[in-house]
């Protein structure tokens, strides 16, 4: 994996005649809460290994809710017992790390979102960088990722070259509980015209909008082409309703999981594709 700047890479792959090279995007795991769905997780993982897919990891893949002077602390009853003791933080990433370490092949970029970051800001420890860290000592080729940033996937069968340009954002603002957010697409789209894939997290709503493009060249070509728009779900289960947060919010349980994303050489063309990883 080539890397630009601190924010900007390319992972380039080869391919044969009908192969399908996968990419299974995740965000907002919350590994580490109590209501983290990890059955599914693990499923998630144990497929993309099979298909040897790489995985990209756009943010808040730990919760880390439980720290001191944290507001959103839920003890109890949102912490696992593992954690409740003294080097929380340190208990955490060391669990984090033994789970990711049968799929540290696969990882690519660990993407930062508002749980990490809330901690380097609170905590002055910077958790993101410090699980990159360890897992690269194993050997893994994870790389550190910014909140936002591009991902270029580019993919060779022998002289023929295709590249996809994907902007990843962990996402901001509320639950859009209405529009889902979907509405965001056409700003995205309108912000980010070279993306091919848009990639987005956080507000825990799941879809996936394509968009044709087409643009015209300076020969007075015109060229179509689409766009996913991407919106991961969480790994995080709501509960039964009792309390909460999220309870005494109103949010309703989105349907949890990340995506898969696809690109085959087949037929002298490139062909792509996204399904569902649930």
């Amino acid at each position: 994996m080539q890397q630009h700047s601190r924010n900007h890479y390319t992972l380039s792959q080869n391919v044969e005649i009908g192969q399908r090279k996968y990419v299974l995007f995740l965000s907002d795991v919350h590994y580490d809460s109590a209501k983290c769905d990890r059955e599914m997780l693990k499923e998630h993982l144990d497929l993309a290994m099979s298909r040897n897919a790489r995985v990209f990891l756009n943010g808040d893949f730990l919760d880390l809710m439980g720290g001191k002077y944290d507001p959103r602390n839920t003890l109890p009853g949102g912490l696992r017992p593992e954690y409740r003791k003294q080097d929380y933080f340190d208990a955490v990433i060391a669990d984090a790390v033994t789970f990711l370490l049968p799929y540290k092949d696969l990882l690519t970029v660990y993407a930062q979102g508002n749980h990490e970051t809330n901690v380097r800001k609170r905590q002055h420890t910077d958790p993101s960088k410090r699980l990159v860290a360890e897992l690269q000592a194993l050997g893994s080729p994870i790389q550190l990722g910014g909140y936002s940033g591009y991902m270029r996937w580019q993919f060779y069968y022998k002289t023929e070259m295709k590249s996809f340009m994907m902007h990843y954002h962990h996402g901001y603002g509320g639950n859009a509980r209405r529009s889902k957010g979907v509405l965001q697409a056409d700003i995205d789209q309108a912000q980010f015209p070279d993306a091919d894939i848009i990639l987005r997290g956080h507000d825990h709503q799941k879809w996936h909008l394509p968009v044709t493009t087409e643009r015209i060249n300076s020969k007075m070509n015109v060229t179509k082409s689409t766009v996913h728009h991407i919106r991961c779900g969480s790994y995080k289960k709501l509960g039964d309703g009792f309390r909460g947060w999220e309870t005494e919010k109103g949010f309703s349980q989105p349907r949890l999981g990340g995506w898969w994303w696809w690109c085959e050489y087949s037929r002298k063309k490139w062909k792509t594709g996204v399904e569902e990883a649930h």
